[in-house]
């Protein structure tokens, strides 16, 4: 299954649970400062609103971001968070709760890029290959990162080199994981 039809299976996944445990779409903290194409009109309460994953429109891609690094990113990091606008999403995995990071708004997009940046510029200054995080996990320093050489997904302690393949691709590790709504 590709990138995209696993993450809108996932996203749908996520919001169906969220309205079966709720009886409405997830939310999230509203700000004004912050403004998403997720946010649905209307449902603003108690300062959260409630979100849907949408679709880019363009799609974004990392192609500037390739350029200035002067660093060849695998198509599937272009395809994870270049297709939807999203909160990011709780998992379960076999290696325990993940988050799934994903752009919030355009804004957001921009954001993320810039800590990619810092990412693999860190990783250069070190002498590691290169790695782009995809995912959070419950160790506040334990993250899931794409290696740019090979597309293989990893557990990578920040700052060390990656340690545990979990992956040979986004759409094999996105396989394995499930939406995972909790209140």
């Amino acid at each position: 299954m590709s990138v995209y039809k696993k993450l809108e299976s996932l996203f749908n996944q996520y919001q169906t649970q969220a309205k079966q445990q709720t009886g409405q779409y997830p939310l999230v903290a509203h700000d004004e400062q912050w403004p998403s194409p997720c946010e649905m009109n209307n449902t603003l309460m108690n300062s959260q609103i409630q979100w849907q994953a949408v679709e880019q429109n363009p799609k974004s891609a990392m192609d500037n971001l390739s350029k200035a690094l002067e660093v060849a990113f695998p198509a599937e990091i272009g395809e994870f968070y270049g297709n939807f606008y999203a909160d990011n999403i709780s998992v379960s995995s076999p290696w325990g709760q993940l988050i799934l990071l994903q752009a919030w708004s355009e804004t957001d997009y921009d954001q993320l890029q810039q800590n990619i940046t810092g990412h693999v510029l860190m990783k250069k200054k070190l002498k590691h290959d290169e790695t782009v995080f995809i995912a959070l996990t419950q160790e506040d320093d334990l993250l899931v990162t794409v290696e740019n050489c090979t597309g293989s997904v990893w557990l990578e302690y920040v700052g060390k080199r990656p340690h545990q393949k979990i992956a040979d691709s986004i759409s094999e590790f996105l396989a394995q994981v499930e939406a995972d709504f909790s209140v």
